[in-house]
């Protein structure tokens, strides 16, 4: 995109310079003229400056994570053992979804049945109403999601383990590795007040999906903020129930946890375990953004 931007601005300055050699005709002798040219001069080179830098630092951003990539892919046997260490509190996390609005999926405990009325009877149900959204949560989020890290490797699947569901996808990398938002949202919770997660962050980007991020070192957000795609929301560590450091990665559809791999984008990288090296990915490290580990 910066790319492409840069070569706009580059077509621009051509045409621009090429239109002035017909006016510098007429009116090349004014000093109104010869201001006006200087400034339009000025503010076209700032434009290539600026573009050029956001180029230049896009590609950079795009190498550190692919040599931290490498760095990983070298050391992978040892961060797959980097996983949850035990379990962590459902009810908890339940909690904050229900409080926030998001719906009790079919499956979810209701508590105790209420007693028949009378004649044996069924009480009618009273619904509480859903709380009211944030202003910039939408009913349903429209646009596309990345994944949570730009480098680490999947040291545990979504599904079942230890005789249980796993509801989500543990990614290893070095602590401090910067952690993102999947895709714009509320947060609903930043603390670590769930039991097993430790530091943790839950997203909701609508009425029913919510993204969870745990076992950080650092949060970077608060309950209330609102993040955009890609904005920093911690940074990865080992804290709760962890045998190192990973980020414990879940989406929920309502109250309900899915396989984070059939909502992330279904890059080259995707379907694997960890990334394994290629030719394409080695002669443009650019190619390896936002399409980590996984």
């Amino acid at each position: 995109m910066a790319g492409r931007r840069a070569l706009g601005v580059l077509i621009a300055s051509t045409a621009y310079f090429a239109g002035c050699a017909t006016v510098d005709q007429k009116f090349g002798d004014d000093a109104w003229y010869q201001k006006s040219k200087e400034a339009s001069v000025k503010a076209v080179a700032a434009t290539e400056t600026a573009s050029a830098k956001a180029v230049a630092a896009t590609e950079t951003t795009a190498q550190r994570a692919y040599g931290r990539m490498q760095k990983y892919l070298a050391e992978k046997d040892l961060l797959k053992t980097f996983q949850d260490a035990g379990e962590h509190s459902e009810t908890a996390v339940l909690g904050v979804l229900h409080k926030s609005g998001i719906a009790k999926g079919p499956g979810t405990p209701s508590g105790t049945a209420a007693a028949p009325g009378p004649g044996g009877t069924a009480p009618k149900k009273h619904t509480a109403p859903l709380p009211a959204l944030g202003s910039a949560v939408p009913e349903q989020y429209a646009g596309g999601l990345r994944w949570p890290l730009d480098a680490g490797i999947v040291s545990s699947e979504f599904g079942a383990r230890w005789g249980k569901t796993h509801k989500g996808l543990d990614i290893a990398a070095d602590v401090g590795e910067p952690v993102y938002a999947i895709a714009d949202g509320e947060v609903i919770y930043a603390g670590d007040g769930l039991r097993g997660y430790g530091n943790v962050v839950i997203l909701r980007h609508d009425r029913k999906t919510s993204s969870l991020y745990a076992h950080n070192s650092e949060l970077k957000v608060k309950q209330g903020d609102w993040v955009t795609q890609g904005t920093q929301i911690a940074l990865l560590g080992s804290t709760g129930h962890s045998t190192g450091p990973h980020v414990h990665f879940e989406i929920r559809d309502n109250d309900t946890a899915v396989n984070p791999r059939d909502l992330l984008p279904k890059t080259k990288f995707a379907g694997t375990v960890y990334v394994e090296p290629s030719s394409q990915m080695a002669a443009n490290p650019a190619d390896s953004r936002h399409s980590p580990a996984l």
